[in-house]
């Protein structure tokens, strides 16, 4: 079992003045401007302010969240009613710490984001996972363990077995093996492939921003005094997203609003011989058109003025006559974590619907609208 931090003084939290902050972030941002590689390790401490707890913040934190999970636990309590915790974390939205990592990254600044979180938060910002190294799995993604095929999917993926299978299988034919979920529990190794990519990194690293080590310059970006306090280059204390949003501005470059970002295949294989077309709709990785994506709750098939049926698992796949004239209307449901409404795809007939298509459907929450678009870059802010 888990415990928080035992020593007292470790548990205590501080801040910096304003003056101690600015001079702090005038140097970060100056050793990050002349750095040729640049790192951040992120801990639970970065999505606290999306309302997910941490672990091991003390009874009297300044945290909204509350005490952290395994202190609540040492100490026989319960987290209070008036704690700032969101029900579900698929529903949390990435902090402006987690916007800022993603900027840094789409300019080349940032080269690497390490990270201790399973929340998923990191991939759903935008960030790319060939510049991510989860150390402890993501709670969206599940690997076949046959093949090592990967399946993001818009759901918890932990059915909290201890051999983590979930249930489902690879839906690749010539595999069909069992799949996994990517979690890491206690006493189990980390992943090889993403510890080789954090070691990788942390050996190029010239500047290293922890925010929850380098042999060059670490600095550490967290309320409490880690074990590495007196070895850290510079420790700032202050929220992380105090320190991301100075530094940004210090970079003179802007934190981008979230999108929530989908990318859907749609293919249509004719039967010449019966006349019909067999029509199948996928979700994808946004940043990989390899990797499937379960994006969709239910879709309904409108057949001019009628529904034709409503499909409820996948594979999202459905008939129709090649001799059938009328509109068709693919209506996409989807999770609803954060209120999207669905989306409709509209074709003069089946013959309109391409043999094989790939788009993105970019979703702002603030506006509640959906935009369709082959250009990754174009996002509805």
């Amino acid at each position: 079992m888990a415990h928080g931090i035992s020593d007292p003084e470790c548990k205590k939290e501080y801040f910096d003045t304003q003056k101690e902050l600015d001079t702090h972030l005038d140097q970060l941002a100056q050793w990050i401007k002349e750095s040729e590689h640049f790192i951040v390790f992120t801990g639970a401490g970065i999505s606290t302010s999306t309302g997910i707890p941490d672990f091991r913040s003390a009874m009297d934190t300044v945290l909204s969240t509350g005490p952290g999970e395994w202190e609540l636990q040492d100490n026989k309590k319960f987290r209070s009613s008036s704690a700032n915790v969101i029900d579900d974390m698929q529903k949390a939205i990435p902090s402006p710490s987690h916007m800022a990592l993603v900027e840094l990254q789409r300019r080349g600044i940032l080269k690497c984001v390490i990270s201790q979180n399973c929340d998923g938060l990191h991939l759903r910002s935008g960030m790319n996972a060939t510049h991510l190294a989860e150390l402890h799995g993501n709670m969206n993604l599940e690997t076949c363990k046959k093949c090592k095929a990967r399946y993001l999917r818009d759901f918890d993926t932990d059915m909290d077995h201890p051999n983590h299978y979930t249930g489902r299988r690879c839906d690749k034919p010539e595999c069909h093996g069992q799949l996994r979920d990517s979690l890491i529990h206690f006493g189990e190794d980390l992943p090889e492939n993403e510890l080789k990519k954090a070691f990788d990194h942390a050996e190029k690293a010239d500047v290293c921003l922890v925010l929850a080590k380098r042999k060059q310059k670490l600095i550490i970006g967290n309320l409490q005094r880690t074990p590495l306090h007196a070895r850290a280059t510079l420790n700032i204390h202050a929220f992380s997203d105090v320190i991301m949003n100075g530094l940004m501005k210090r970079l003179d470059i802007s934190i981008p609003p979230w999108i929530l970002r989908r990318r859907v295949r749609i293919t249509r294989q004719n039967d010449s011989e019966l006349q019909k077309s067999n029509i199948l709709i996928e979700g994808r990785d946004p940043d990989s058109a390899l990797i499937p994506f379960s994006l969709f709750q239910s879709i309904k098939i409108h057949i001019g003025k009628k529904t034709k049926q409503t499909l409820t698992e996948e594979p999202f796949t459905f008939e129709i006559s090649d001799k059938n004239i009328q509109p068709i209307s693919i209506q996409l449901h989807f999770f609803g974590h954060y209120n999207e409404i669905p989306f409709d795809l509209n074709y003069i007939n089946v013959k309109t619907i391409p043999e094989e298509e790939y788009f993105y459907l970019f979703y702002n929450p603030l506006k509640g609208i959906w935009r369709k678009t082959i250009d990754e870059t174009d996002l509805p802010i």
